[in-house]
């Protein structure tokens, strides 16, 4: 199904690019984010920080120049608000018994871990470090996981990954609490794609690993 949706590179993008992740570049980089485009369609949004090199732009296209994500084209995908997306409560916009069909052994009105299905616990560990990425509980399950298990399981909603990744980004920068760095690989992948790590960087590479930190 991943490779249905247009995903599969979301499992074997870093193959080809960097392992090493510029932490000052990318926290320099999300403190500064500002969201352009926001009204606009999510093809159109622009999230664009700045670095001591100038601004880097994430957006469809920049994301896609990494790898060919979302790879069955931009009209084939469902584009839901933020507010319906990250809506903690299933509505109108889900497919009909979407709570009930991945989470069925829910039955005391608890969304946990142990009661997601089979598929759904294992997609569920692929999400938290691929596209819904968090720290926090990972015992605990959304109504955004849902979303995600339910698309990956049963094919809808149609979702797009690049969508999902500037949102979730946005989010994070906009909480209050700001306790994680999502997708460090792929903003430290931009900043060598869009050249916009310092010179003096390349020569005193981070040794961080990007496991070590949240993908």
């Amino acid at each position: 199904m991943f490779e249905c949706l247009g995903w599969k590179r979301v499992l074997d993008w870093c193959e080809d690019n960097t392992s090493w992740v510029y932490l000052s570049e990318v926290c320099e980089w999300l403190a500064s984010l500002r969201f352009r485009n926001k009204d606009g369609l999510p093809e159109q949004w622009r999230l664009v920080g700045t670095t001591s090199r100038g601004e880097m732009i994430m957006s469809f296209e920049t994301i896609n120049c990494i790898a060919l994500f979302d790879s069955i084209g931009v009209q084939a995908y469902g584009y839901l608000t933020m507010e319906h997306f990250f809506n903690n409560k299933a509505n109108d916009y889900d497919p009909d018994g979407m709570t009930e069909a991945v989470l069925p052994y829910n039955n005391v009105g608890v969304a946990a871990k142990s009661y997601l299905m089979v598929e759904g616990k294992i997609l569920q560990g692929i999400s938290l470090e691929n596209v819904m990425v968090q720290f926090g509980d990972r015992g605990k399950v959304r109504a955004s996981d849902c979303r995600v298990i339910h698309a990956l399981v049963y094919g809808i909603p149609t979702l797009s990954w690049r969508h999902i990744i500037m949102m979730n980004t946005w989010i994070t920068r906009e909480s209050c609490h700001r306790r994680m760095i999502p997708y460090v690989r792929l903003i430290s992948a931009m900043i060598l794609q869009q050249n916009y790590l310092p010179p003096s960087r390349f020569g005193c590479l981070s040794p961080w690993k990007s496991s070590t930190w949240q993908q």
